[in-house]
């Protein structure tokens, strides 16, 4: 017992967290939590298409994580979708993006890790969820996004906190089923090719599978093997009120991006304020080899796009709440998608994602957002946050979709969040995209989508 507790003593001097006395107690006191979840939701066309699609889905997911034992812990989390609505036989009656690549359930281990944490030091290894600019859980419909790694985070120096990791694969969520990519062959004469890698996954996804960093910018057919992904994040907090914040997100042989980004949030008079800016950079690096795939002929490309946005949220503490974001992506003619942003791996720009239309990433665009919510809580003590948001997106000809054709989409979104108890949440969504695209006139797409969802978290 002596030595017991001499050892206990280092290891708690050095900052060791110490929580179990024996593996078989840190399995017994770990803790289950996870969620219970379903969506429905549909959608109806009109113009290019005409068709009416639907799902709904049943799920969630499930974790353990153990207790620490000498610092480590470990931990798993299972992820399931499972269609509950008879699948139509018309292909295009049905709403995949709740579900897996055949339009049916799946379930993945989509997190699988060991952890260490030492003073302020904290490593996780193996299936993890990350959330960074450009690597995200992108959890629109009914499960994220994960990834295969290694994470780091240290908050030793004062009002700091770095995050250093390294990915190589990401298994990819059912939305990336709203823009399916034929055989997963990158294409650039594809709008398909060119809208996944706009839209936050790239054209070699696989939904519910694990697959290499370079195989998911590249496509399936890729032979080409990269290092993955290594990134580098500092926040700043230590200037009352004020945010600042820069990432590094190195895709090796493909792109750099940089991310920089500052927020304010504090009360002017009897206003709760909230405003924030950011800067995107990304460029080509080693043998640019998303360059060489969109080499059509005339000789590789480089990434070369440019995106920064503003947004001011400012609310009241009757429960009431304006919301003002812009964002602009200029045109780099020539360049890949034209100097749209590429995004293969989730995630988007940080302050314009409508519910219908991701378009902010469209090169020679800029985006608009206004929204007003109202939180009834305060007047009536019923949790309920409703909130109504219009935007718009003025499309240039260099957009890297749908080159050389500009126009406006215009979109209406509906939002109300009811909290019934702690753990139980129900959400109900509309949204309205008019003019989703338009080539010219003469060919146009708009939709009328609703979903009803509900979370029940234990």
């Amino acid at each position: 017992m002596k030595k017991r507790s001499l050892i206990l003593s280092a290891l708690l001097s050095a900052g060791v967290s110490v929580s179990a006395d024996t593996i078989a107690e840190a399995f017994a006191e770990g803790k289950v939590q996870g969620e219970l979840k379903s969506f429905y939701i549909n959608r109806s066309y009109d113009g290019a298409a005409t068709q009416t699609r639907d799902g709904l889905s049943v799920g969630g997911h499930l974790n353990y994580n153990t207790a620490k034992y000498y610092g480590f812990d470990a931990g798993a989390t299972f992820y399931t979708t499972n269609k509950i609505d008879e699948k139509s036989s018309t292909a295009n009656e049905n709403d995949n993006t709740l579900f897996g690549a055949d339009g049916g359930g799946y379930t993945v281990l989509g997190e699988a890790y060991i952890g260490y944490t030492a003073a302020k030091t904290a490593i996780q290894f193996g299936r993890l969820s990350i959330n960074t600019p450009f690597a995200a859980p992108n959890n629109f419909r009914m499960l994220p996004n994960t990834f295969e790694g290694l994470v780091i985070k240290n908050s030793d120096v004062t009002d700091t906190k770095f995050e250093l990791g390294h990915i190589t694969k990401i298994q990819t969520n059912g939305f990336a089923n709203s823009v399916p990519v034929a055989g997963g062959v990158l294409n650039p004469a594809s709008s398909l090719t060119r809208l996944s890698l706009l839209y936050g996954f790239g054209p070699g996804y696989k939904i519910g599978e694990f697959a290499n960093i370079a195989d998911v910018y590249l496509g399936s057919t890729n032979t080409k093997s990269t290092a993955g992904m290594t990134y580098l994040n500092a926040k700043y907090t230590g200037l009352k009120g004020f945010t600042f914040s820069i990432w590094d997100q190195y895709i090796h042989d493909i792109m750099n991006i940089v991310v920089a980004k500052a927020s304010y949030k504090g009360k002017l008079s009897d206003v709760n304020t909230f405003a924030s800016v950011f800067y995107t950079k990304q460029n080509s690096v080693g043998e640019n080899l998303l360059g060489k795939a969109f080499d059509t002929g005339s000789g590789a490309k480089d990434v070369d796009s440019t995106q920064y946005g503003a947004m001011l949220k400012a609310s009241l503490d009757n429960g009431l709440g304006i919301d003002l974001r812009y964002v602009n992506t200029p045109a780099s003619a020539g360049s890949v998608l034209d100097g749209g942003i590429v995004n293969a791996l989730g995630g988007a720009n940080p302050f314009i994602i409508s519910q219908g239309a991701l378009h902010a990433n469209f090169g020679d665009t800029s985006s608009y957002m206004a929204g007003v919510d109202y939180q009834f809580k305060p007047l009536t003590g019923i949790d309920l946050l409703a909130m109504v948001k219009y935007f718009e997106y003025d499309i240039g000809e260099y957009n890297g979709y749908q080159s050389g054709y500009s126009w406006k989409t215009k979109e209406v979104d509906l939002d109300f969040i009811y909290k019934v108890t702690k753990n139980f949440k129900l959400r109900a969504r509309a949204n309205f995209p008019r003019d989703w695209f338009d080539l010219g006139g003469t060919t146009q797409l708009s939709f009328d989508e609703y979903r009803l969802i509900a979370y029940y978290k234990f």
